[in-house]
């Protein structure tokens, strides 16, 4: 059986990864220590949107990853030219 990781098992998992304080993620995000320190603990109250775009961004994760709806993590870039014309 797999056991998947809650959204705030998966957010202090990629901050350690980086090797980063939850002040120095403060920093590098904008997004307050408190914030961050409360989306890591099993008490965290709802993730603000802008939130998650800012966290996918900084990690270079899929909010499909961090919502739990794909175990890929990776965001794939297209070109818009890669796309066919309409």
């Amino acid at each position: 059986m797999k056991c998947k990781l809650s959204i705030q098992e998966k957010l202090k998992d990629l901050r350690i990864e980086k090797g980063l304080s939850l002040q120095e993620l403060a920093e590098q995000t904008g997004i307050s220590r408190a914030s961050l320190g409360n989306y890591e603990t099993d008490d965290y109250k709802e993730i603000t949107h802008k939130a998650i775009v800012s966290l996918t961004n900084f990690y270079g994760i899929t909010s499909d990853y961090l919502l739990g709806l794909t175990e890929n993590r990776e965001q794939q870039r297209f070109p818009v030219d890669d796309f066919p014309a309409t």
